[in-house]
């Protein structure tokens, strides 16, 4: 006879036998999950997925892969049974996208009625609702094959009989009593957890211990699994170690239970045996402990208790969860050396010892999936604690370990109750101190919330230069995605309120209004207008200088190209400027320049930007509070450039090349490095290279080696200085 609730052995590909045939990558993006084996829609009874996820997200994630694979096929072809069983309000002959949009506009509301029907299935595989009279016989069926399913092969011979005899009975009529035999409730309530089977309560702690009850297999086929902690895991764990020999107790101790394990060739000289023997006996240890959890009584205790402790840390759990978690897992096994906490966190079933966390099934991909799910849900704006509780619940980690969960994974933090994303750079981090405060701050009091080092001026230049921060005033920053208006500076700021005005505005007015706007006082607004950049037009008036000789002039630095550090003539005539690279400029940041070569390449303050285009895209120069170049990197990508190569750059009709000079293998300064710190690559002598270093920075030929010492330490190049000033000493070659 066939039960008509043949749920604890049916797969997902028999109720859809359409994923058999299905492309295995399209299946996978939408049915894996990482608490789930691979594949498990084909070899993984539903009773066990359901146990493990849900009946809830198991439903809905067969709703996704309908909606998504199947959206023509009509759903009674997709899922046959659905014509047998039948559900109220759904037509098996309409499609899977004909049920989904009746179901409302959204693409949630499709998925919830597809869900729906999935669920209705298994509620009726499950005899889920059903009264009770009507289902009677079903169950004892359905625990009888539980019985017979799960009873281990060494089972007494009566107990086997027992269950001959109740197989028997399947024919009998389901208004028929059905004789449970005691011996046979009696296996099925010791059968241990460590097989998977429900394993006896225990008492915890200080309450007294209860007896087992035993099961009522007419009234519960399937008795939910909820194994209680022992009440002495210790004593149970110390009589079995107390029947082992040295050797065995060394393996277990330096070997299995410990985060530093001693090399098998190390115990294979201390026992006088090779290492592969050491392997066979670290195996057998192992096969003892599986066997004592399934066959005595004080170990399939053990194993309840271990499945008792994996449910209660979920998904994931730390070393120390469980130490605290029963006063015996403190106490250390005298026999191996190690406390009790420590065996029970490597024993526990499907788990993974990776540092301080166990990790239920493939730590690598929860790790990489929840590092997606974190970054998209508080990338841009701080999650709200109980949100971020939600999203770890998806994947079974518990709240009061997902902060700790989620600063393992690396680039996340709690701050003030809200999760927020911590990043890699300085950038990133200020970004999200931004976003937690949820409106602009001094440069000080980000630098301040940071509190990692870092310097005040390299994070103010790496501000300046990523466009995800907008200067709001002459001191505040916030976010560009908040919108507002840009501070540019107070001359900026004048010529936009001219222009606002038409070309023309009154002095008092202009000072009036940014004063109002901007922590900048009237005062110097008057002072910066009568400055160079402004015309008067009439008494009280100004305008934008714009006339020949009023604003067309080049911009003079103070420090001419040749009088600029680390910029350099080439042999035709074309100057240079050099950067040492850094993670920064790969990663794409933008990054401060001269104002010497800034200018010489036709820069200016306070004026457009200068386009630059260059062999695989374009980037410009831009001069506000100071000369800053944008991002390069797809340039430096081009020439192969890596952290800690020289670059030189040059800008000749628009145009930006650049040459790379690798790191010596041996050290920067390995090999001198005056010389080549200036673009020269072929070996010289201190002499000679007193004339390629003078010819490079534009001074004349003939130079004394102290005459140049002294230029370049004017020019702020102290580092070829230095290395020059050895050379000439002897201490180390030119180059």
């Amino acid at each position: 006879m066939t039960s008509p609730a043949p749920y604890a052995s049916t797969f997902l590909a028999d109720l859809l036998p359409a994923v058999r045939y299905a492309d295995p990558q399209l299946l996978a993006a939408r049915l894996e999950d990482v608490r789930l084996p691979l594949g498990w829609w084909h070899a993984t009874p539903l009773m066990e997925i359901e146990r493990v996820i849900g009946a809830e997200a198991l439903s809905h994630q067969v709703a996704q892969a309908l909606r998504s694979l199947w959206p023509h096929v009509e759903l009674g072809d997709v899922v046959p049974v659905l014509r047998l069983l039948g559900t109220p309000g759904v037509e098996p002959g309409k499609t899977v996208a004909q049920v989904a949009r009746e179901a409302g506009p959204g693409v949630v509301d499709g998925d919830r009625v597809l869900a729906a029907v999935f669920g209705s299935i298994l509620d009726r595989l499950h005899q889920r609702g059903v009264p009770r009279e009507e289902s009677e016989g079903a169950r004892v069926r359905d625990a009888v094959s539980v019985i017979a399913r799960w009873l281990p092969a060494d089972a007494p011979a009566e107990v086997r009989a027992a269950l001959t005899v109740l197989q028997g009975l399947e024919e009998q009529p389901e208004d028929e009593p059905v004789p449970v035999p005691e011996a046979v409730e009696e296996q099925a309530g010791e059968q241990p957890e460590y097989a998977e089977l429900p394993a006896p309560r225990e008492a915890f702690d200080d309450e007294p211990a209860a007896e087992a009850e035993e099961p009522d297999v007419v009234d519960d086929p399937v008795p939910s699994v909820d194994p209680a902690l022992m009440a002495e895991p210790f004593a149970a764990l110390t009589r079995l170690v107390g029947g082992w020999d040295e050797r065995a107790l060394v393996i277990a101790g330096q070997r299995m239970f410990t985060d530093e394990p001693v090399k098998l060739q190390d115990l294979g000289e201390r026992f006088s045996v090779s290492r592969e023997r050491v392997r066979q006996l670290e195996r057998a240890v192992a096969d003892s402990l599986t066997q004592w959890m399934v066959a005595d009584e004080d170990g399939r205790a053990f194993a309840g208790h271990l499945a008792a402790v994996a449910e209660r840390l979920g998904t994931v759990g730390q070393v120390a969860e469980v130490h605290a978690l029963h006063p015996d897992h403190a106490r250390t096994v005298d026999a191996v050396g190690v406390p009790l906490g420590d065996v029970v966190a490597r024993l526990l079933p499907g788990g993974t010892l990776v540092g301080s966390w166990i990790v239920q099934g493939d730590a690598a991909a929860l790790r990489a999936v929840m590092q997606e799910d974190l970054l998209a849900a508080c990338g841009d704006t701080p999650l709200a604690w109980d949100e971020a509780v939600a999203l770890g619940q998806r994947y079974g980690v518990r709240g009061e370990v997902l902060a700790d969960w989620a600063a393992d994974l690396g680039r996340f933090q709690v701050r003030d109750g809200r999760l927020l994303y911590w990043g890699r750079s300085l950038n990133d981090r200020a970004a999200a101190v931004l976003a937690l405060h949820g409106e602009p701050m001094s440069m000080e009091d980000i630098h301040g919330q940071l509190a990692d080092g870092t310097a005040i001026n390299s994070m103010r230049n790496q501000i300046w230069t990523d466009e995800r921060f907008l200067r709001v005033d002459r001191n505040l920053y916030g976010l560009r995605a908040w919108g507002g208006e840009e501070y540019l500076g107070i001359r900026e700021m004048i010529a936009r309120e001219i222009a606002n005005a038409g070309g023309e505005a009154e002095v008092n007015a202009i000072a009036e209004a940014l004063s109002a706007r901007f922590d900048v006082s009237a005062a110097s607004v008057r002072t910066n207008l009568g400055g160079p950049g402004f015309a008067r037009t009439r008494r009280g008036w100004v305008r934008v200088a714009d006339q020949p000789g009023e604003q067309d002039a080049p911009y003079v630095p103070r420090n001419d190209v040749a009088g600029t550090r680390r910029c350099f003539v080439g042999a035709d005539g074309r100057w240079w400027y050099r950067v040492e690279l850094t993670t920064d400029h790969l990663r794409g940041s933008g990054f401060p320049v001269p104002a010497g070569w800034a200018a010489h390449i036709g820069g200016a303050p306070h004026r457009d930007p200068v386009a630059l285009r260059h062999d695989v895209g374009e980037t410009s120069l831009t001069w506000r509070a100071q000369p800053t170049f944008g991002s390069v990197k797809p340039l430096l990508e081009h020439i192969g450039a890596a952290a800690g190569d020289q670059v030189f750059l040059n800008v000749t009709d628009g145009h930006l090349s650049a040459l790379r000079l690798p790191t010596p293998a041996d050290g920067p300064g390995s090999d001198g490095g005056a010389a080549r710190l200036t673009g020269w690559t072929a070996a010289v002598t201190p002499a000679e290279a007193v004339e390629v270093i003078a010819r490079r920075i534009g001074m004349e030929p003939g130079q004394e080696g102290s005459a140049l010492l002294e230029r370049l330490v004017e020019r702020g190049d102290k580092d070829i200085a230095e290395l020059l000033e050895r050379a000439l000493s002897g201490a180390v070659p030119a180059f």
